[in-house]
């Protein structure tokens, strides 16, 4: 189970009391509790305390100047990140089983180089008079192979370029003419006459539909012309259909000003960022510009405030500046009873002692704890 954090502090120019106190009541409620305790503090060591804990080789509370709600504080949907590579059917599928509305694509070092969304894809699918995207959008045969469930029937050494445009060869090698030009896509049946006659004009890539293979003198052929030969189980009005969705997602990704959060932004500012964009899912970026979760306008409804524990301290002016935000559960002083609210009901002990910490290891005893 995952345990939700909580921020236990003393006040701020904090003394070796506040501190101490601090640690000590984090290591008690890491074991105590429900919670996952972070010790924070609010201003400087100084020397005295940076001395005990230097003796104790203990490690200082991290400094924390602000208690807003964060990206780290939302319960973010998993990252999905697909490759520049990705074909249009392969991101398809991963948006519609998710049901997301965009991907974010890294490159190889896990860095965000783009955004691509349901809308880029369906609109570059629906151009139906682009027969020339595969060569324009560098589309590799391994995206054709995986889209067709097809197997390669030729590997040639220097392959030629997919730079020429789709066609289906339905006619009769005098009536084709030049309808099939050099570089072409060909898809192709069972008929020998046009698969060679395809080889001769030197096309880039053969498609045989059906299941059907090649003759092998006409594939010996076809493979010392450095033409990739590959076959399909799909017939040709299928094969033709899903062609055009192995097309890399880096032909319509988006890759300028390109909305994103990092975990330490506040929930304010997403907001804010929110309201003046159309988009409905933002990727989540670490400070390694790595992208490691995803937000919605619906994560900005349903986030809980950061639970918040004083020790040494119950005064506003001595708190945290954005306490108002937080959602106090406890409250341990030695100090007066000052003007600290709530918006319920807290675990507030209070006692005339010489030092916060006093009260703590009273706790340790009472709840038979052996303080490290």
């Amino acid at each position: 189970m995952i345990k939700e954090k909580i921020y236990i502090t003393g006040h701020k120019n904090p003394d070796t009391d506040s501190i101490c106190a601090t640690l000590a009541y984090s290591y008690y409620m890491s074991r105590r509790s429900e919670y996952d305790p972070q010790p924070i503090r609010l201003g400087d060591l100084n020397r005295e305390t940076q001395f005990v804990l230097d003796y104790f080789d203990v490690e200082a509370p991290r400094y924390k100047e602000s208690i807003k709600p964060q990206v780290r504080d939302l319960n973010m949907d998993k990252a999905f990140t697909i490759s520049r590579e990705f074909s249009f059917h392969k991101a398809l599928g991963l948006i519609q089983e998710h049901q997301m509305e965009n991907l974010p694509v890294v490159d190889e070092n896990d860095q965000l180089i783009g955004i691509v969304s349901l809308s880029d894809i369906t609109e570059s699918y629906m151009e139906i008079w682009d027969d020339g995207v595969l060569g324009r959008s560098k589309t590799p045969v391994e995206n054709i192979m995986q889209v067709l469930s097809a197997k390669r029937l030729t590997h040639p050494k220097n392959p030629r370029p997919f730079d020429g445009k789709m066609s289906v060869y339905a006619m009769n090698p005098e009536n084709i003419k030049d309808h099939i030009q050099k570089n072409d896509i060909v898809i192709i049946g069972d008929r020998s006459d046009a698969q060679l006659d395809a080889v001769e004009k030197d096309v880039s890539c053969i498609i045989l539909t059906g299941g059907y293979t090649m003759e092998e003198a006409i594939r010996k052929k076809a493979e010392a012309k450095n033409i990739t030969v590959i076959s399909t189980g799909f017939n040709s009005f299928m094969a033709a259909r899903l062609l055009p969705q192995s097309v890399p997602v880096d032909f319509v990704m988006s890759t300028e000003n390109l909305a994103t959060f990092e975990l330490d932004d506040t929930v304010d500012e997403v907001q804010k960022k929110m309201s003046s964009s159309r988009y409905r899912s933002y990727p989540v970026l670490n400070h390694k510009g790595e992208v490691v979760g995803a937000i919605s306008r619906y994560h900005l409804i349903s986030y809980a405030k950061k639970k918040l524990i004083l020790v040494d301290h119950n005064e506003r002016s001595q708190s945290i500046d954005d306490i108002e935000t937080a959602d106090i559960i406890q409250i341990i002083d030695h100090h007066r009873v000052a003007n600290i609210h709530t918006a319920t009901p807290v675990y507030f002990r209070n006692e005339p002692v010489g030092s916060t910490s006093t009260i703590i290891a009273k706790i340790f005893l009472e709840n038979g704890i052996r303080p490290s």
